[in-house]
């Protein structure tokens, strides 16, 4: 079967992009292993919910140099925001929820690490508590 030019350069500019996007896959497993449950990767991707049967994210980021994803105790609800204590910056690869701090990780806010970012994109103090009015894209009352 012959593809045609279009037709490989949708496929090359597709997998440059799923590359290059942040990235936050959830496995059932504790070390990422097996078939991963939730799938999370686009461009602009900012808060990821950890769902209560994972227990392993996998992470990647196009530029860790500038980003990061911070970890939360708390989310808003499944598709909603982080709140509650900043535990800690992740690094890329295998995370397990449980067991990486004190406390389980329930969400996941990819931001800005540099002293240039905007600040409504800049990573919180580690350590801090985030109320739940405070979490961005909480929009249910």
């Amino acid at each position: 079967m012959i593809l045609s030019t279009r037709a490989l350069i949708v496929l090359a500019f597709s997998a440059i992009g799923s590359t290059t996007n942040p990235k936050a896959d959830e496995y059932p497993t504790a070390d990422c292993s097996g078939e991963k449950d939730y799938p999370h990767s686009n461009y602009g991707l900012t808060y990821v919910t950890m769902n209560e049967t994972t227990h392993c994210v996998y992470l990647a980021s196009k530029d860790w140099s500038k980003r990061t994803w911070q970890a939360y105790s708390k989310k808003t609800y499944n598709g909603g925001a982080c709140w509650g204590d900043v535990l800690g910056n992740l690094k890329g690869g295998t995370n397990n929820l449980d067991t990486t701090f004190t406390k389980r990780i329930n969400c996941l806010l990819n931001c800005g690490t540099n002293s240039d970012s905007d600040a409504s994109d800049k990573c919180r103090t580690i350590g801090q508590w985030v109320p739940r009015e405070e979490a961005a894209s909480d929009h249910r009352t």
